[in-house]
């Protein structure tokens, strides 16, 4: 079989393992005086955490500034966070050295956008770097030193050169470029313990969609597989764990922070399939949260892309189902040379993990059969193996109506 072509750039620096949040200081350049910190409630959810922060930054002469995002980055809470602290910076002494984010996919976002705005010209908007926009030019690439500490594991966006922007009309564009991969990731798995268990849930699926999407993604290559295929092995042994029985299990939850770290790196270089296809339009016309839509549509995506491989002959074809064998062999321990049933346990564990795990139908968003043609003519099947017709994309919608 033929070896795909393919590149891999770059990581962030990665300090992984409990504890690794107080030693923040030491992931910073030399000479960082001042710090903006990008979160959202870490400050009450992981107080004793904050505290340890903020005396080791006291101890360390850095000062600090913080904003708070409570939702999923606008054009303008971006525009207007960076239009308060870019003026600081022709003085010396206010000047921001290194932006953090310290929270979920949208601080993720959030901060990784301030940070590659900060160094443009006052009076700039981020609008002009979004992806698909009419004034759209690429960005330079300059920012300030950036550092993401992920308090969910889900979006892996700790790992990736993009930021996801909410745009008026109730659409979501990329700010992307290669320099924007975070500078430092810094994973401690004991700030996930807090997190919501719906929020655990459904960012956990996310993870793991981004991890099997990208595994059976036609991008895919030899280096990626190994990484996607290590990341489902851990989110098999921890997921429904941490969400269930193990909520407080600090070695579960670093687990689960390793898949979705994986993730971020395997979606970054193979890309992703149908259920990101939809996340898109889906999360711009309805207030669904990304992981839910993930973990809502995961199953049933698959169950449909299993079929129609079922009846393409072709080396891709059985490519494709050999791979999502090998998932669901990980996830069920049945033997992946047997294909047919292997994949068959696949769709049935990914569907009990759905319901288990109470993750929201559609419907409880607005979605409807009246409305969802909307969602289906934007979507598409991105790096599938398969691509799916409009009727089939709909009919997935429908299922999970």
């Amino acid at each position: 079989m033929v070896m795909n072509a393919f590149q891999f750039t770059g990581t962030p620096a990665i300090h992984f393992g409990s504890g690794m949040v107080e030693k923040l200081v030491d992931a910073l350049p030399k000479g960082t005086q001042r710090i903006l910190f990008v979160m959202g409630g870490f400050q009450r959810t992981n107080a004793e955490h904050w505290k340890r922060i903020a005396a080791s930054l006291e101890a360390s002469r850095i000062t600090y500034e913080t904003v708070h995002i409570h939702q999923e980055p606008t054009v303008e809470w971006v525009d207007e966070v960076v239009d308060r602290f870019r003026s600081r910076n022709g003085n010396a002494q206010q000047a921001i050295d290194a932006v953090v984010a310290i929270g979920g996919g949208s601080a993720m976002d959030a901060g990784k956008a301030v940070s590659a705005m900060l160094p443009t010209e006052p009076g700039d908007t981020i609008l002009n770097y979004l992806e698909g926009q009419p004034a759209y030019r690429l960005h330079s690439g300059s920012k300030v030193f950036f550092a993401a500490v992920p308090t969910t594991s889900g979006t892996g966006s700790e790992m990736t050169k993009n930021a996801v922007i909410s745009i008026p009309g109730g659409y979501k564009r990329s700010l992307r470029h290669d320099r924007f991969i975070p500078d430092a990731a810094i994973l401690d798995a004991r700030l996930t313990i807090s997190c919501p268990i719906s929020v655990k849930a459904a960012s956990g699926l996310d993870a793991l969609t981004q991890l099997i999407e990208s595994y059976v993604s036609t991008k895919a290559s030899p280096l990626t597989d190994a990484l996607a295929l290590s990341g489902i092995e851990a989110a098999s042994k921890s997921l429904v764990h941490i969400c269930t029985t193990a909520a407080e299990d600090v070695s579960l939850h670093e687990q689960m922070a390793y898949a979705s770290m994986l993730s971020g790196i395997t979606l970054a270089h193979a890309g992703l399939g149908l259920v990101h296809g939809f996340a898109s339009p889906l999360g711009g016309m309805f207030p669904i949260p990304h992981g839910v839509i993930c973990g809502t549509l995961l199953a049933e995506a698959t169950k449909r892309n299993l079929g129609a491989l079922n009846v393409e002959a072709g080396e891709t074809a059985a490519l494709a189902r050999s791979k999502y064998a090998a998932v669901g062999a990980i996830l069920t321990g049945h033997d992946k040379r047997d294909t047919d049933g292997s994949c068959t346990r696949l769709v049935s564990v990914l569907e009990e993990w759905t319901a288990q795990l109470n993750i929201p139908r559609l419907g409880a968003y607005g979605v409807n059969a009246n409305n969802i043609d909307a969602v289906v003519n934007a979507a598409d099947n991105k790096q599938s193996p398969v691509q799916l017709d409009k009727t089939a994309m709909r009919d997935i919608l429908l299922a999970r109506l």
